[in-house]
């Protein structure tokens, strides 16, 4: 038996002894068994990476909305951190206000992002 093959096996039984459980379809790239995890995420034990199912034009679209907002949230929290350095840095207090009044809006909008109210 090839090394591969022994480590995709023994990946398989540890996601079962985990508790997930061996889906009748198969991996896109590999072709081997998916397991789904207690979680509700789809994993592939060869390529070791999360699989996503769309079925229709509507999950497709909403997926992708999902996706878009988790980059948003991760650039605004970027501005924020840059933002937090510029507060560090500066002694002028007009522009601690602007930083301040500027991190309070990207965390709100952050919040509506969540919340999916934009």
């Amino acid at each position: 038996m090839s090394k591969i093959r022994e480590d995709v096996i023994k990946r398989s039984a540890e996601l079962l002894r985990l508790g997930a459980t061996m889906l009748n379809e198969v991996c896109p790239d590999c072709k081997i068994p998916l397991f789904k995890l207690k979680g509700g995420e789809i994993l592939c034990p060869s390529c070791n990476r999360k699989v996503i199912f769309v079925k229709t034009d509507e999950e497709e679209k909403e997926l992708l909305e999902m996706l878009k907002a988790s980059e948003l949230e991760e650039s605004i929290s970027k501005k924020i951190d840059e933002l937090k350095e510029r507060m560090l840095t500066t002694n002028d207090p007009e522009e601690m206000d602007k930083i301040a009044r500027t991190i309070s809006s990207l965390i709100e909008l952050k919040e509506k992002i969540r919340h999916k109210k934009i």
